[in-house]
Order: C-alpha cells, then sequence, then structure tokens
C-alpha cells in the first residue's frame, strides 16, 4: 500500500485538472470519500470536479460542500489527469457514462481507491485495502502522505466514511487505527453527536411509510439462520419513495436473534423483465463476497451485493440456495 501511495502522490503533484467520482446511489463512504479527497487536494492548488450519478441522497446532504457534486459528466471541464473511482469494485460501479468518459482521451490517468474484498482492473492504479474499515480511512492516508492538514470539513467527511461503514464502530471491521483516526478528526473539530443524529435521527417520514410496507415480507428459513426482506416498485410508488429510501433496510433483518445472514431484495427493473439488486449481510459465519462474486457483484466478507433478473421468488430461491451450500 505505501508504494502504491508514493505513485498516486508523484501522479498528484504532477497533474492539475481532477475527477473525483464514486458509486452509483452512494452512501456515506462514497460521499465522504469523495469530498475529504477533492477539499484536499484543492488545498494543494488543484481543480477538482466532483461527479456522482445519482447526486446527493437527502440524507446526506449536510455533508460540507456536498452542493458542489454534479450528476452529470456532459458540462464537466475536462480533460483530466486524474480520474478517481473511489469506494468502487470497478469503474463501472460508478455508472455507464463515468465507464465510457474514463476510457475516452478525457482521463488520463484512472484510479481506484477501495476497501472491497473484490476489485477489478479497470484502471490504470489501485489503492486497495480490504482490512481499511472504509474508503475513508485510505483518503486519510493520501492526505497524510501528501501533508495535507485536515481542516474541519475535510474531517467530517472522513468522520462520516467511518461511521457509516462500521456501524457506528459496532462492526468488526472497527480496528484501532480506525479508533486512533477517529480522535483525531474529533480533536480537529468534529462532533459525533451531531454526525450521528445527521446519518440516524433524521429520516423523511416516507421512508417510515415504506418500511410499513416492507416488514410483512419479513421470511426467515425454517433453521432461523437467514432471513430476507424486500421492496418492489408497487412499494416506490405508494410511499413516493425511491432506492435511496432503502438505505440500512438490510439491518432489519440482520437485527433479528440467531439470523447469521441477512438479505434486502430490491426491484430495480420493470414488472415485464425484473431485475433485483440483493444486499447481503453475514455476521460472520459466510463469506458474502464470493457469494455476491459468483452472481457477478462483489463487497466485503460481511457485506456484499449484486443483481439478479426473474421474479422475487426465484431469484430469492437461488441466492438463499447459495448462502445454505455455504453454510454446509
Amino acid at each position: 500500500m505505501k508504494s502504491e501511495i508514493q505513485k498516486l502522490d508523484n501522479l498528484i503533484l504532477v497533474s492539475k485538472n481532477i475527477l473525483i467520482t464514486s458509486h452509483e446511489n452512494p452512501d456515506g463512504d462514497a460521499l465522504g470519500s469523495m469530498l475529504s479527497l477533492g477539499l484536499g487536494l484543492k488545498k494543494i492548488g488543484k481543480e477538482v470536479t466532483f461527479y456522482n450519478k445519482d447526486g446527493v441522497p437527502e440524507i446526506l446532504e449536510f455533508l460540507p460542500h456536498s452542493e458542489n457534486i454534479v450528476s452529470s459528466l456532459s458540462s464537466v471541464s475536462g480533460p483530466f489527469d486524474i480520474a478517481f473511482a473511489l469506494d468502487c469494485t470497478a469503474t463501472s460501479r460508478a455508472g455507464i457514462e463515468f465507464e465510457e468518459y474514463a476510457k475516452s482521451e478525457n482521463c488520463k490517468n484512472v484510479v481506484i481507491v477501495d476497501h472491497h474484498e473484490t476489485t477489478g482492473s479497470d484502471a490504470d492504479l489501485h489503492l486497495l485495502d480490504q482490512n481499511a474499515s472504509s474508503t475513508g480511512i485510505i483518503i486519510y492516508r493520501i492526505l497524510n502522505s501528501l501533508d495535507i492538514e485536515l481542516d474541519k470539513s475535510i474531517a467530517e467527511n472522513i468522520y462520516t466514511t467511518i461511521v457509516s461503514d462500521t456501524g457506528s464502530f459496532s462492526y468488526s471491521n472497527t480496528n484501532s487505527e480506525t479508533l486512533r483516526i477517529a480522535a483525531e478528526l474529533v480533536d480537529i473539530g468534529v462532533e459525533p453527536s451531531q454526525i450521528s443524529q445527521a446519518l440516524y435521527e433524521n429520516e423523511p417520514l416516507r421512508k417510515l411509510e415504506l418500511f410499513k410496507l416492507v416488514i410483512p415480507t419479513l421470511e426467515i428459513t425454517e433453521d432461523k439462520i437467514i432471513a430476507s426482506i424486500f421492496v418492489d416498485k408497487k412499494m416506490f410508488h405508494e410511499t413516493a419513495t425511491t432506492r435511496q429510501d432503502t438505505e440500512g433496510m438490510v439491518n432489519i433483518p440482520r437485527s433479528i436473534k440467531g439470523v447469521d445472514v441477512a438479505m434486502l431484495f430490491r426491484q430495480e427493473g420493470q414488472d415485464s423483465d425484473p431485475e433485483w439488486k440483493v444486499s447481503l449481510r453475514s455476521k460472520g459465519r459466510v463469506n458474502v463476497a464470493k457469494i455476491a462474486e459468483s452472481f457477478g457483484g462483489g463487497g466485503h466478507a460481511r457485506a456484499a451485493g449484486c443483481s439478479l433478473k426473474g421474479s422475487i421468488q426465484e431469484v430469492k430461491s437461488i441466492v438463499i440456495s447459495s448462502v445454505q451450500e455455504a453454510l454446509r
């Protein structure tokens, strides 16, 4: 990792115009990593463009400088010396527009920074560490290596990446480095209670209305080890919600005593050609990244995702069978 960071440092120092993106349907780690890296690079004179195809979810609008994130590349000022894809297993995770843009002459160098267990190879440089509790931790290392002083805005964005991806320091990826960095960020001026309130006590009412429709879909296998819920287009329509409102919903089945693997199935395709985004969570017995990878997805050992086509019954049966096979 140190040698890769040094290579990136050298590349950054000779670059001027930089594009930063993250995966579609962004979470706190994705946007917090984008903003902290970009704000840091601006401090050493770089021109930075922030892009995410899905923009900023309502719940993350509190992030400092999130209003500067654009959702289209049609009017950005390229070419770019570096195009960063953060918290992405591959450039495709940032959406088709960025994937095609990254392959064009508009991007001289493509850099993927990620902490997932499964990662593609479509970049000029990879900074990967699956032991990092969040991509924001790797961004912290990059800024530190460049001797960029962290201000409160950068610190709040990095702290949000940590809280988001460690489940408020409750997941097994919470390690000593995570806690040391979090303490440093608090010393800089981050107020943990404010970040937690913004993330967890600021839900729109429509999301709770969606929860009311999702809870009855809860199913648990006979051995009570696997639990699942689903949300379809009809539920979205009835509650005027979007896929952004399903953030954290997989924690409903995950919270059940005795359940080791939890799943959320979210309809993406039309009823005539249904496609389901599958979010998988494990408490330790199963490496869900391997299961997701077998269906063309990826992620962490305890948090991963993939997409499958078919009816909800067909897709649930396929994924549950794969988990049961892994448990055996």
